[in-house]
């Protein structure tokens, strides 16, 4: 059976009354030469401001795709819970990991994290090219899973106080296997989540968080690994404070 599943593309900011769009780079590559659209195709777009358009591909060329825009739709497919994510660093496969799952999963912001035991270590030499890397699994994650606007990714940030307290704008989590709190809360918009790397979180970081006010929360009798906690914690927040229904 041929797959008639629209296929969605970060666009350009779209101005009012602009009816056309040039797709280039990446996305033009995948559209010519992976999908292999045609003049007359359709597909859908969306520039990050909420909206989203039904297009039309009207004109191809070897690096950039031209088509007109058609119907313009606002969907509710944002969390209403502003989640951001302190992610320990792993290593590379499993940091992708993250940064896709935690994308789809609704996530607002995510600032990779260098804590104590973080075995990964970045410098200036190689942090833009992560960063890039980062973004465009988040932009593909986004198109995929139906999303209007892409997650923030932050440079990536030593664990210390002040990093606590900047992004704790409502309740804070701090997951680790020692915790004796839970995901409970009276009210929860603005949520923060600490996630540790594969050897933990020290003891010094964890006093440090609960000094600024995050709550120690177990994450169950299993040893969950870094890249499976972030999808635990961000599925059971969404799912009591956000959009994920039974």
């Amino acid at each position: 059976m041929k797959n008639t599943r629209i296929q969605r593309f970060l666009c350009s900011p779209i101005k009012q009354n602009q009816n056309q769009v040039t797709l280039t780079g990446d996305t033009a590559h995948h559209l010519i030469r992976v999908l292999r659209l045609k003049i007359g195709d359709r597909l859908c777009v969306f520039d990050q401001s909420g909206y989203e358009w039904d297009a039309e591909i009207v004109a191809k060329k070897r690096q950039s795709v031209e088509v007109v825009l058609l119907n313009c739709h606002q969907p509710d497919v944002e969390s209403p819970l502003q989640i951001t994510l302190l992610q320990s660093i792993s290593k590379s496969n499993r940091m992708d990991l993250v940064m896709q799952k935690a994308t789809e999963l609704g996530v607002h912001r995510i600032v990779p994290m260098l804590s104590k035991n973080t075995v990964v270590r970045l410098n200036a030499k190689n942090t833009p090219r992560k960063m890039s890397h980062w973004k465009k699994i988040t932009i593909g994650a986004s198109e995929q899973s139906g999303r209007v606007r892409l997650p923030e990714i932050l440079e990536p940030q030593e664990l210390n106080q002040d990093l606590l307290s900047q992004y704790k704008q409502g309740i804070g989590f701090f997951l680790d296997t020692t915790g004796t709190d839970n995901f409970s809360a009276e009210k929860a918009t603005n949520i923060t989540v600490a996630i540790g790397p594969e050897g933990g979180f020290s003891n010094d970081e964890k006093t440090m968080a609960e000094k600024s006010g995050y709550k120690i929360v177990k994450t169950g009798p299993r040893l969950l690994r870094t890249e499976t906690a972030p999808i635990m914690a961000l599925s059971i927040l969404q799912y009591l404070y956000g959009d994920l229904v039974n």
